[in-house]
């Protein structure tokens, strides 16, 4: 009989990465079947068992290896799918075409005491003289657990069995369909600056002569309108505020000037102009030290400096946001905060982390000439006492990942591989095993080069049009 789970599981896992045919999936988790076409879960709340792949471990083990680690027996022969020997074998046989297994390989059915678990055979006369015995009571659970292997954890006790930590071989460069022939380094530095082409040069040069005015603007704006530029030349938001502040020293004396003669305090060609002038410019450099008050005060670089604006930056929004329409989108980042959930043996599990196990870190650069694309895999495992009972490193393992160019979409697919960490996904909060990030392109791209290194994903995808 084919082997199912019953409504008894707890979602612990521990059964998933025991089946040697990929046939336990989780709960709401779409089956891939041998053809690898994709299917609706057969269950949204449970672990469940798909039973064309299952072959009660027929050609692996001399049992079902599932039933073996269950914490609470709810793998169990399915009675409304009766299968031979023989019929799981063959299944055995087609669901790994590349392994050689023979006749006489490891079987349930073949294991001292296993005709009492083989499927009825159909009714025959029997003598009167020797009646056909009642079918066997279940067992008693003390019998049961004992019938298991040792390896068994009795119910009641930790959930998951300690497992060896498998070697870590090195990680192989992979190719996929699409993938350029270039070397990533080369490629990217065949790319050169990330300057715009075209006959939008004077727009892009009368931004250029406008920083000191734009440098006004609020920080996140100038950030924002600095990645859409995607030329330095043209806007760079550190020259720009810096062209302000300076800007404005000049601007403040002539409006309070302005000011004085306007009420009429003051003549324009007296020396009573002086304390107005300045007052306007002592008002400038104030605003520029609270403007700048971490690089003045505290020597903090002005890279990494708040580049805040001015107080006026307010009224000019709406000509950034005019600028930001006409320049165009130049790509996109996710925006993860680093607030994050107390749960498990950390007292803190960062919202940034939750976010790049479903894969949702990531940072598009859209220039001219290419896309560039970075995804961070996740660095952590997410706080939990199974974690403590595996003996599980604080570091996650390397994912397993596939790329894809389909439709216009660069697609990244990445899945847990290390046996013990898929334990974690069905018992761990907000820990999917698998996640796939979407990445839409509104050019045409040639192709793409990868590269992975220290747990993030760098893609190059040149661009049709800048490939001429």
């Amino acid at each position: 009989m084919a082997t199912m789970i019953t409504s008894e599981c707890i979602n612990c896992g521990a059964c998933e990465p025991e089946c040697p045919n990929t046939a336990i999936y989780q709960g709401g988790v779409e089956w891939q079947a041998p053809d690898g076409t994709m299917h609706p879960p057969l269950s949204n709340d449970i672990f469940y068992i798909v039973p064309e792949k299952c072959t009660e471990c027929v050609g692996f083990h001399d049992h079902e290896a599932c039933a073996a680690v269950c914490p609470v027996d709810c793998c169990v022969p399915d009675p409304t799918r009766p299968e031979t020997h023989e019929v799981l074998l063959a299944r055995a046989r087609a669901l790994h075409p590349g392994e050689v297994i023979p006749d006489d390989a490891p079987s349930r059915f073949k294991r001292e005491g296993a005709a009492a678990s083989a499927p009825p055979a159909a009714p025959t006369a029997t003598p009167a003289a020797a009646p056909t015995p009642p079918p066997a009571p279940a067992a008693r659970p003390e019998a049961a657990a004992a019938a298991k292997p040792a390896s068994r954890p009795a119910v009641g006790a930790a959930v998951e069995k300690p497992v060896a930590a498998p070697k870590a071989p090195a990680r192989q460069v992979r190719t996929f369909a699409g993938e350029l022939p270039a070397d990533f380094e080369t490629l990217l530095a065949e790319l050169g600056a990330p300057r715009r082409r075209g006959g939008r040069t004077l727009p892009l040069v009368l931004l250029g002569a406008l920083q000191g005015v734009l440098g006004a603007l609020p920080a996140a704006q100038k950030q924002r309108l600095e990645a859409a530029v995607a030329d330095r030349r043209f806007f760079d938001a550190q020259l720009a505020t810096a062209a302000n502040v300076f800007l404005n020293l000049v601007l403040y004396p002539i409006g309070a000037l302005a000011v004085g003669l306007a009420a009429d305090r003051v003549g324009l060609f007296t020396l009573a102009v002086r304390p107005w002038v300045f007052w306007g410019f002592m008002l400038g450099v104030a605003e520029a030290c609270w403007r700048l008050r971490e690089n003045i005060f505290r020597g903090v670089p002005l890279a990494a400096t708040p580049l805040r604006g001015a107080f006026y930056g307010l009224v000019l929004v709406p000509i950034g946001r005019l600028v930001l329409t006409l320049v165009g989108p130049r790509g996109v980042e996710s925006g993860v905060s680093f607030d994050g959930f107390y749960a498990g043996r950390e007292p803190f599990d960062e919202k940034l982390e939750r976010a790049r196990r479903y894969g949702e870190v990531y940072r598009v650069v859209d220039r001219d000439d290419a896309y560039l694309v970075r995804v961070e895999f996740p660095r952590t495992l997410p706080p939990s006492s199974l974690a403590e009972q595996l003996d599980l490193p604080a570091e996650m393992p390397d994912y397993e990942y596939e790329l894809e160019l389909k439709d216009g979409t660069f697609l990244v697919h990445g899945r847990v591989v290390d046996p013990r960490v898929r334990k974690l996904t069905g018992a761990a909060p907000a820990f999917p095993s698998a996640f796939t990030t979407r990445v839409a392109l509104r050019d045409p791209v040639i192709g793409f080069r990868h590269r992975y290194r220290d747990k993030t994903l760098e893609v190059i995808l040149p661009k049709a049009q800048g490939r001429a």
